[in-house]
């Protein structure tokens, strides 16, 4: 991979292990995607839900599935194929959506 690549494709990764805010117990979670270029890392649409969960651990279990998926689909050789679909993953309490505008 070239080091801009492997930047981004790190980037993408670390957005999606970042912790969600405190949710109560009983919450379900939701698995959400997005396209992102394989070449500039940037986000290439919005967001869609993927999958809901009754616990944070078996969403956070799909999205490492997910990543796992995505990465051997797009890495010929040791080389990330630049026409390849990369996603960007994160988990979320219901209710928390990442479709909506930003508050203050």
């Amino acid at each position: 991979m070239t080091s801009g690549v492997a930047c981004a494709l790190i980037a993408m990764l670390a957005g999606a292990l970042t912790v969600a805010p405190a949710a109560h117990a009983e919450t379900a979670w939701i698995l959400w995607e997005r396209p992102v270029n394989s070449t500039t890392g940037s986000a290439q649409g919005g967001w869609q839900g993927r999958g809901r969960f009754e616990a944070e651990r078996w969403c956070r279990g799909a999205m490492t599935r997910a990543i796992n998926q995505t990465l051997a689909a797009g890495v010929k050789g040791n080389r990330l194929d630049p026409s390849a679909k990369l996603m960007e993953y994160q988990c979320l309490p219901e209710g928390a959506d990442p479709r909506a505008p930003a508050t203050k």
